[in-house]
């Protein structure tokens, strides 16, 4: 099925990003104007957006306002406004926010920004409430009726473990770092047996990088068992893991290795790094906010700007096609999913949102697309 589109539709020309990186500026967008608590816009339909003040994600709440002003501009016709509050992520009033919220008759809550203040909603706050859109990563597990807007390090994997999988490379060996979160194997094992392939086991590892062969040595029985490995990290440790195991000591039967969007990007100039593959969000569509996002604001948009823009087109493009009362779990988790600036998306009734990546591999350094995310789920 096809998603339903919520990017400035064909009326808003833009120029389309090449590859991938296209149109996006780094996250740490010193050029933003701190955010402050107020309103935008004059709809009936009031969606609040709730930010962090703190020092550290001060540019990131800002792309994300101005992503979610430049949306209203583009798509709300006039039918919604933006209810802007910020404060510090641990001042504990996120959930009288969010009951306020709710006896104002708010349509739908963006936001917060840390899983703590989402674990907080979860505790002190009961329903009836409005929908909730946290901005937080998907390995935080979502309560009723609140879905994470980012994708995390899983997602990625699983988009790779499918193209493995296709291919018959299905006896797959997870690596991870030591203390990786035991809920978050248990979605991966669980998402590889619905992708069709077979865990054979888990291999974890000192996040310090010391000990790497001791560690990969009582795998051994594992690896021989696999034809496919997840690589699961980030930082100098993962590059150490990659090097060792592209030395070919452990693991002679593999033929597949997955990365995930954490590896840091210089890790894809090392020669052992060559022919991993690496899902990522797509940016592509960016570009059709990136033009207008630079004259109106001075920068590029950040990935966390076209988060805070598709914020706003999910409920401008429901009220569009269905009125003041569109916005509901019901529609918000429509199979169908969505399309927008940060790609193809869908929200699941169990409280993860389910991003659809692209797949590349590395080669000579750069990465080279091999699947498209696709037209639908």
């Amino acid at each position: 099925m096809r998603a339903l589109l919520l990017t400035a539709l064909v009326a808003l020309a833009g120029c389309q990003a090449s590859s991938l990186g296209d149109g996006l500026a780094d996250d740490a967008n010193s050029g933003a104007t701190p955010v402050t608590s107020s309103s935008y816009g004059n709809g009936a339909v009031t969606i609040a957006m709730l930010l962090p003040s703190d020092a550290s994600m001060r540019a990131k709440a800002a792309d994300i306002a101005d992503g979610a002003r430049l949306a209203l501009d583009d798509l709300g016709g006039g039918r919604l406004s933006i209810d802007f509050q910020v404060s510090n992520s641990r001042s504990g009033d996120v959930a009288g926010k969010v009951q306020a919220a709710a006896a104002s008759g708010t349509k739908l809550i963006i936001g917060p920004a840390t899983d703590a203040e989402v674990a907080k909603i979860i505790s002190a706050t009961s329903l009836p409430r409005p929908p909730i859109l946290a901005l937080v990563a998907n390995n935080s597990a979502g309560g009723t009726h609140i879905w994470p807007l980012y994708g995390d390090a899983i997602d990625s994997a699983l988009e790779g473990v499918g193209v493995a999988v296709a291919a018959k490379q299905k006896n797959i060996v997870v690596v991870h770092e030591a203390g990786f979160s035991a809920e978050n194997l248990l979605r991966l094992r669980e998402g590889i047996r619905l992708k069709g392939g077979i865990t054979v086991g888990f291999v974890p590892y000192p996040s310090s990088g010391g000990n790497l062969r001791a560690a990969f040595a009582r795998g051994s029985a594992v690896f021989a068992k696999a034809n496919t490995i997840v690589l699961l990290g980030s930082g100098e440790a993962i590059g150490q893991v990659i090097d060792i195991l592209a030395a070919g000591e452990f693991g002679q039967s593999i033929a597949t290795a997955i990365a995930t969007s954490l590896i840091p990007a210089d890790i894809y100039k090392r020669p052992s790094a060559q022919g991993l593959m690496v899902a990522i969000p797509s940016t592509s569509s960016v570009g059709v906010i990136s033009d207008r996002f630079k004259a109106r604001f001075g920068r590029s948009p950040s990935y966390d700007a076209a988060i805070g823009y598709d914020s706003i087109a999910i409920a401008a493009g429901l009220v569009r096609s269905g009125g003041a009362d569109a916005i509901t779990v019901v529609n918000l988790t429509s199979e169908q999913g969505f399309r927008a600036a940060t790609g193809l998306f869908r929200f699941r009734p169990d409280g993860r949102i389910e991003r659809r990546m692209v797949v590349h591999r590395i080669e000579n350094g750069n990465l080279k697309i091999i699947q498209e995310e696709g037209d639908g789920f």
